[in-house]
Parts: C-alpha cells; structure tokens; sequence
C-alpha cells in the first residue's frame, strides 16, 4: 500500500475509534438534531447554510444511518481531505517530502483538528474548502495560471456560504487581486464579481423577510462582544488563546518561531493572519480555539520551514509522542484538586477528560446532560435550556435506529 494511502487510512481509523455515543453539546447537538429534521434555510451569521443543508441532503440520501454517525462521518470524511490537501499546499512552498509528511501528521494529531474531526461542526467542513481556496491563490501566483483564479474566486464565494468568519480573508483576498492584476482591473472586477454573485445567495431569505441583513453577520452576543472594547478582557483572551495555541502545537512551537524568517510571500501572511489575531483577542470565549484553524493552515507552512535542516533523526517520534502528551495531561490533572473541580461542574460532558484528550469516546452519553439538568445539577442552568430541548429531542430520533 502506498505510504501516504497509508497515513491517512491510520487517521481514518484513529478517528472512527474517537467517535463518542452522541453528539456533544453546544452546536453539534443543534447541528445534528436541526438537520435530522430537514432543511434550514435561514442564513443567519451562526446556522452555515450550506453546511447545515448539506446535512440534510446526506440524512435525506441516507436515511436508515443514525444521523450522528453519518454527520460525524462526513466530518472525518471532510477532516481527510484537508489532510490531503494540505500536503499538495506545503509542496508549492519547496518543502521537503519527508517534512510534508511529518507536518500533515502533526495536524492530524492535534487537539483541536482531532476533535473537529470527530464532532458534527461546521469546521471540518469549513477547513476543507480554506485549504482548497489557499491552494489556488498561491498555485496562481506561482505558475500564472487563470483556471486557478477563476476556482479561487468561487471557492472565496462558497466560504461566504458556509462560515461568515470567511470575511476575515477579505483583506487577504483584496491583497491577492491588486498584487496580481493592478494592471489588469477586468479581472479583479470579475474576481470579485465571482465572489459577490456567490454571496448574494445570503440575501434570499433576507429579501422574503425571514432575517435581517445585520443577522448574515453576527448575533448579538457576538456584536456586543465585538464593539465593547476592554483592556482587561483583551488580555484575559491573551493568555487564554496562547494556552490554546501551545496545547496544540506544544513543542513543535519552537519551529514556528525558526522559520517565521525562511517563509516565502510573508506579505500574504500576515495580511491574512492579523484579521483572525484581532478578532480572537476581541471575541473572548471559552470555544475559541475552533478560530484559530484557518491560520494554523499558515502557521504550519512556518513549522514546516522551521523543520528544514533540523538533524534529528527521532522526529517521528515527537510526533507520535503527541497523543501521549494529551492522555497524560489528562490523566495527571484529573487526579489533581483542579481535576476534580472540573469533573464536578462539567462530568455530565467528560470533565478533565472531555477538556485535555481529544477522542470522545468513553465519555458520557447524552443522558447523563439531561439527567444533570432535570436534578438542577448544572451550574448556570438557564444557559442550558436551549440545549436541553435538543437533547431531549435527539433521544426521540435516536429512538428510531
């Protein structure tokens, strides 16, 4: 068998091993049970139009599968196209075959990728078509070629569709069109024509009244979130997001900092990193880890360059460490004080364990949530309650499989 056949055959299995017996809560839960129920076509900043129907389309294709195990399927399925794709992206920057390898399974292992990977969220989805879309711009910018122009800009107009966090890359995508045609001002009209017809799809619901325009964007937690500047909380979701950051880079952390110099169209990058760094420093939440996907695709060209000449012949190993890494973590802080808080406030999703190890399975199913919340066990209930009614109608279309 091919050995990159092989790599991701291993991922596909490590990650139907990590499946849990249900869909977590939070939007998982609500993606699964909304899609179960038939189509959403609302557009609103939080239900990922085409995300939350394609869902649908497979639940209608494939009715007889428990929809949990088909949407987190799509998402592993999702999940391993990205890694393939992401070796055809770190090729176009020189990077050695050895490293490419040893980089896509770096991400893999991951903690946040493995565990978007497993769950029914948009991301994994999400991440699929980011890859897609910066492999064209810079497969463009490297060979000339306008077919890869043309799929860049309907790839940049099917993310509007899918997550309206793609408007973070507009600066990005802006920058792409004047370096390359500021000579040449047709085709960045119909570059961004491409993109503009694509998006206007959003409008439809807004047009027959179903949501606001303001709605495409953001809701009000968001909003609120967004416009309120404090300095306190900026550095609160400092700390938090560079805790993030390493948990999942950990000491690979070291190479991106050794290649930040050796990486190629640095202009790029940075244009589309800063966007994503305001806006995870601004929007203070608890998931924010899951915004810090699109750049990590950026960051991991960093790594790879940081790798280059690096003489040691156990990196392999580093690599395979990173599972242990995460088992351990959670082993030694669930013996501690700080373990058995965290069990005691979230153990109806899998505590320390739902926190610091990626795979899911061997957490607590959906029962043990809704029996936490009926003996008034939660803290903060009311912020459940929205979650409650999912689960309780998750149970009744589990019921039919």
């Amino acid at each position: 068998m091919n050995k990159n056949v092989l790599l991701f055959f291993v991922f596909l299995l490590i990650y139907l091993f990590s499946i849990g017996p249900d869909p977590i809560l939070g939007d998982s839960l609500a993606f699964t049970v909304v899609a179960s129920k038939g189509f959403d076509l609302a557009t609103n900043a939080t239900n990922h139009f085409l995300y939350i129907n394609s869902l649908a389309v497979l639940h209608k294709i494939f009715p007889l599968i428990n929809p949990h195990y088909l949407f987190v399927g799509f998402s592993i399925g999702c999940s391993i196209l990205t890694l393939c794709f992401l070796r055809k992206f770190l090729f176009l920057f020189d990077v050695k075959k050895g490293i490419i390898d040893l980089v896509v399974l770096f991400f893999g292992f991951s903690f946040t990728f493995w565990r978007i990977s497993i769950i029914t969220e948009v991301y994994s989805f999400y991440l699929l078509f980011v890859i897609l879309f910066l492999y064209q711009i810079f497969l463009f910018i490297k060979e000339n070629r306008r077919i890869n122009f043309y799929w860049s800009a309907v790839l940049f107009g099917l993310m509007f569709l899918i997550h309206i966090q793609t408007i973070l890359l507009v600066p990005f995508y802006l920058y792409f069109l004047y370096e390359n045609f500021k000579s040449d001002k047709m085709n960045i009209i119909k570059g961004l024509l491409i993109t503009t017809v694509l998006f206007s799809v959003l409008l439809i619901p807004v047009i027959q009244g179903k949501n606001s325009f303001t709605a495409i964007f953001t809701d009000d937690a968001w909003g609120s979130s967004f416009f309120h500047l404090d300095f306190k909380i900026f550095i609160k979701s400092l700390g938090r997001n560079l805790v993030f950051l390493l948990y999942n880079f950990l000491f690979f952390t070291y190479f991106i900092i050794r290649g930040l110099h050796k990486v190629p169209f640095k202009k790029y990058f940075i244009i589309a990193i800063l966007p994503y760094v305001f806006f995870i420093l601004k929007h203070d939440v608890s998931d924010s880890y899951v915004f810090h996907l699109v750049p990590y695709l950026l960051v991991l060209v960093m790594m790879a360059k940081g790798l280059e000449n690096f003489n040691f012949s156990k990196k392999y190993l580093l690599v395979f460490s990173i599972p242990l890494i995460y088992f351990m973590t959670f082993k030694i802080i669930d013996s501690t004080k700080i373990g058995e808080s965290i069990n005691n406030e979230t153990g109806f999703k899998g505590g320390a364990r739902y926190l610091f190890f990626p795979p899911l399975k061997g957490n607590p199913d959906i029962l043990k949530f809704i029996e936490a919340y009926d003996k008034n066990k939660l803290k903060a209930k009311p912020a459940f309650d929205r979650q409650y009614q999912y689960a309780k109608d998750w149970i009744l279309i589990k019921s039919n499989y």
